[in-house]
Formats: structure tokens, sequence, C-alpha cells
């Protein structure tokens, strides 16, 4: 008998590979995709699954015309005794990229003795195997997972060419279901991002190195449909207030942002919003990925008061005239400006403010506003104390979430 041509197979094989794709991207178009490979090898039934991994537990089950109750009594009291399997371990057959059939595994006689197959599998009328390894579960974060087709009693048995036709698909279902598993990790890490950046800070806008949003979180989004001054605008931060905008556009260009924040004034007048700009690092990709967060925008606004000041008082042992010069600040950004609202001299706002960046660590006064404007809300924190710097920190990490996905909320007026 003539040996089953590879590139025949790779061509019956090249119809299922948009579907394999489409699965990787979307989880629940699984199902279908297998069905296909069902269909093509002609199996009545047919499974992909992870070993020691239950989809709670990010592994994968899918299954074609194979109930849930039976899945379970595999999983319950069969996967124990599974004949296929513990043979297949021990002749090393799970190999990453090979095909078997049952023949392969055991000889009929002692499969068809087995009480894997008259208590399981002869009830659910499955009487032989085509399958293989997807993953050896080496790689961290992805999980054992095999493809397991099964044809019924009345069907003929699997043959060489079917084991080259699913030979010929497993390269493709080993990328999809990589892709799949890196992609799941991705979106979990961005929900987590996006849930603690809604959680922990003040309005949150990130932008590339063009000054285009590719982030913005739940308080920037308030900010912005309140239109006091600053809003989002197609893709941009935009402000009102004449003059600042173009400083605005020349912050978001430059390398350096010690030195970068803006007061920006509300038409309402309410007290000014505090703009304070967290650097990102750059990083050695050539090219440059232009999809990546290159600056990060803190916005305080005082009159909501969101700035945890009894808190960072508390944990740097200010003083009560120091806690008092800090919030002021926050509303009136001079030193000039301070001491007249204080009622105090010029000379006691320096010695207050050089007592404060002392015990917080900050070398300038825009440095110690970032710190203040980031500090988690009332509530909010956990016993643990969570310094300034170390959300400034969770904000650089936030560059990289940021290439995994389009900018939250686009704003077009």
């Amino acid at each position: 008998m003539a040996r089953p041509s590879l590139a025949a197979a790779a061509a019956r094989a090249a119809d299922m590979l948009p579907g394999l794709y489409a699965a990787a991207r979307d989880a629940g178009k699984w199902p279908d995709a297998l069905s296909a490979i069902a269909g093509l090898l002609d199996a009545s039934q047919g499974l992909i699954f992870s070993h020691q991994a239950t989809p709670e537990q990010r592994g994968l089950w899918v299954s074609h015309r194979a109930s849930p109750e039976a899945m379970q009594r595999y999983v319950a009291h069969y996967h124990s005794c599974d004949i296929w399997m513990q043979r297949g371990n021990a002749l090393n057959a799970w190999v990453p990229g090979t095909a078997v059939v049952g023949r392969d595994l055991l000889p009929d006689r002692e499969f068809l003795a087995s009480a894997f197959y008259r208590e399981f599998l002869a009830p659910l009328d499955i009487r032989d195997l085509c399958a293989g390894v997807l993953h050896d579960g080496s790689e961290p974060g992805i999980p054992r997972v095999h493809i397991a087709l099964h044809r019924s009693h009345a069907q003929p048995r699997f043959n060489a060419a079917d084991k080259a036709l699913l030979a010929a698909l497993l390269p493709h279902l080993r990328e999809a279901t990589h892709l799949g598993f890196r992609l799941a990790e991705m979106e979990q890490a961005l929900r987590i991002a996006r849930s603690t950046a809604d959680a922990i800070l003040p309005a949150l806008v990130m932008t590339d190195a063009a000054g285009h949003v590719v982030f913005v979180n739940r308080a920037a989004t308030t900010l912005s449909d309140a239109n006091d001054g600053l809003r989002l605008e197609k893709g941009r931060l935009r402000i009102a207030a004449a003059g600042l905008q173009a400083r605005l556009d020349r912050m978001l260009l430059q390398d350096d942002a010690r030195t970068a924040a803006l007061q920006i004034p509300r038409p309402s007048g309410k007290p000014a919003y505090w703009l304070i700009q967290v650097d990102l690092p750059g990083t050695e990709e050539s090219p440059p990925d232009a999809r990546r967060a290159s600056k990060a925008l803190l916005i305080h606004d005082p009159a909501n008061e969101d700035a945890n000041l009894q808190d960072f008082a508390a944990l740097h042992k200010l003083t009560a005239a120091e806690t008092r010069l800090l919030g002021t600040l926050l509303r009136h950004p001079t030193l000039p400006e301070a001491a007249r609202f204080l009622g105090v001299s010029i000379n006691t706002v320096r010695s207050q403010l050089r007592a404060i960046l002392d015990k917080s660590g900050a070398r300038r006064q825009v440095e110690l506003m970032r710190m203040v404007v980031s500090w988690p809300r009332r509530g909010i924190r956990t016993r643990s104390a969570v310094r300034g710097s170390q959300v400034c920190e969770y904000v650089r990490g936030m560059a990289d979430a940021s290439v995994a996905a389009p900018a939250r909320r686009k704003h077009d007026d």
C-alpha cells in the first residue's frame, strides 16, 4: 500500500487553519474548530483537554459530541485507568507533533479486555483513537494539552492516512493554543491593571510618543465628561485655557519629566487641576513600538479632595502645620501664594516645605506633588503602606499593557 503523502495531508488540513487561528483570538470558537477537525477525520467524538488544569484553573477543555456527564465521569473515576494514556506514557508516545492511533499503543485484545474500555468507552460507543500532544507542560504557564478523536464501533479504524492528516494539523493546533494561552495571560494582566488604575490612582491618562491617548482610567473619563477646562477629544488631551495647550504638547514631546507639571484653570471657578507627568523609561526595541505608552499624566482635582493627605501625612510624620501647607500647595502652587493664604511669612513656608521634602524623600516640590496626587485614596489602602513612588512604578508597568490593547473609551466630540 502506498505511504500517505504528507503534502496531500497538509493540503487537506489547510482549510482548517483560519478556524484554528480564529479560536486562538476567541476561545469561544474552539468548539467549531474542533468540530471541523472531527469532520475532516470522520470522528464521531473529540476532545481537546489539558491535564491537571481545568478551565477554572486556566486550562482548556473543548468537546465535540461528548456529553458533560461523560467528561465528569472520566475526570472523577476513569482518568486513573485510561489505558491509552498510560500506555502512551510508557512508550514515550506523547511527544508534541506526533500523532498516534489506538493500535500504536496496545494490541486490540488487551484494549478490549481493559476496564477502561468495558466500563467507560463501550457504553459511549467509542472503539478507536487518533490522538496527539499539543503541549507537554514544560513551558511555564501552559499545561499539558492533548487532542483525542474517536470513532464508533460501526466506523472503520483510524489508519496511516488519518495519522498523517492529524500530524499535519498538530503544529497549527500547538501554535493556536499557545497564542490562546498567552493572549489570555495578557488579557488577565490588563484587566488587573485597569482595575487597579481605577481603584488606587487619581485621573490617569497615558499617551504614546506622538501624544495620542492609549489608556485612560475611570477617574479620567469622569473628569473629561465634566468638560471643566480639560477633556479628551479625538484621541488627544485638550486644555481650554489659552496658551496651556502648547505647553502640554511640548511636555508630551520632552524626554525628561522631572519638572513636568501644569496647573489648569477651570471655567467653573473651582480650584485648578494639577497635571503632573510620570516619566516612563524607554525600551531597547528596534524599531521602537509606536503603540507603547511613553508618557503618563496624573491629574488631581483639589475640589474632589481625592488626595489622601491625612494618611500621607501620618505615614511621613508631618506636623499639623506641614499638613496644612501640603494641602494648600495643591490649590496655591507658589510659595508666596501659599504664605498669603495661610497668613504666615514666606520664610515659614520655605522652612515647612524643606521639612516635608526631608520627611517624604522628595527632592523637589513637583516630585512631592506627584507623590501626593498618586497616593491611594482613603478606604482603598491596605494596612501595608504603598508609597507614592511605588504607585508611579505601577504606572510605568502599565506601558507594556497598553501595547496589548487599544485605548480604553475613545472620546470624540
